[in-house]
């Protein structure tokens, strides 16, 4: 009896699922060992990840000339194969840069010759990622850090305003995004940014509230380029 109990839990821990009288497969181990805060999390860094993805694509379009791949692939096909890769993937032209936030930098730098689309999106991905700890499932036993939301909350507005300031030499912007003067007004980039500081700042309250902790808040002024640590 007790070789049958050990057996039945490394069944349960490697994900058996038995069917019961209608047929049907049981809940996953996977379900199973979720709570329903593991869940809003899920949903809240889906929700983060999707903006990202979009704004990506966007970009790309709006920047066409500075897609490294443009040749090769399509603007979707450059967007799926950027996310489809793990979040430590290792990119040599960025292998020695520690800190997300840094790429993100190194992006807006009238220096940089790279993709600067592909560089953002980068940094940002990583940033976003690491305020969630790097996981891309949450259990009963996973923990996340409101203050590291809600730092990444505000990092993606100092991402959003160096996006819309950062120019050359000659006074062009680095990359484009909202419209310019004389073209139709275009907001939906602002949207994206404004949907993905929501979330981030939403989530941090409910693990706030959940872990019955304040949130140290601090007025972001762009200009000074100081990205929260996550």
């Amino acid at each position: 009896m007790r070789w049958f109990s050990v057996l039945w839990l490394v069944c349960f821990l490697m994900g058996c699922a038995t069917s019961g009288n209608n047929g049907q497969s049981e809940p996953s181990v996977s379900r199973l060992a979720k709570s329903d805060i593991d869940e809003v999390i899920e949903v809240h860094q889906q929700a983060v990840m999707a903006q990202l993805k979009r704004l990506m694509f966007k970009l790309y379009k709006r920047n066409p000339n500075l897609r490294h791949d443009r040749d090769v692939r399509t603007i979707k096909e450059s967007v799926e194969r950027t996310f489809s890769r793990q979040v430590d993937f290792i990119y040599p032209e960025w292998a020695i840069i520690r800190k997300p936030t840094d790429i993100i930098r190194l992006a807006l730098d009238e220096r940089f010759q790279g993709d600067r689309v592909l560089a953002y999106i980068i940094g940002l991905r990583k940033m976003l990622m690491a305020s969630y700890d790097n996981h891309s499932e949450f259990f009963y036993l996973t923990s996340i850090d409101q203050q590291k939301l809600y730092n990444s909350a505000r990092n993606i507005e100092i991402a959003a305003w160096l996006l819309a300031k950062k120019r050359d030499s000659e006074g062009n912007l680095l990359m484009l995004s909202d419209s310019l003067s004389g073209e139709v007004r275009n907001l939906s980039y602002q949207r994206i940014f404004g949907k993905m500081i929501a979330t981030q700042d939403n989530l941090a309250q409910i693990i706030a509230q959940k872990n019955g902790r304040i949130i140290k808040t601090f007025v972001v002024r762009a200009a000074t380029l100081a990205f929260l640590p996550i």
